[in-house]
């Protein structure tokens, strides 16, 4: 048989629940989701609310000017 080669590689989610979503902006619960929904990162799964990281890092590069 073959032997599995185990590749520890470490994931980073492209959406967020809210409370992660706090801890990556560094926000409360109220700015948090205040924020999410001026800048167009929150996406409903259900009832679920969750938070696109990758329009979240567009939109603080776009405050900073980072390119």
């Amino acid at each position: 048989m073959y032997k599995r080669t185990k590749i520890e590689a470490e994931v980073h989610p492209r959406f967020l629940c809210l409370e992660e979503f706090m801890n990556y902006t560094g926000l409360g619960r109220g700015s948090a989701m205040k924020l999410g929904k001026e800048i167009g990162c929150v996406m409903k799964v259900g009832k679920r609310a969750l938070y696109d990281t990758r329009k979240a890092d567009l939109y603080f590069d776009s405050l900073t000017g980072v390119k």
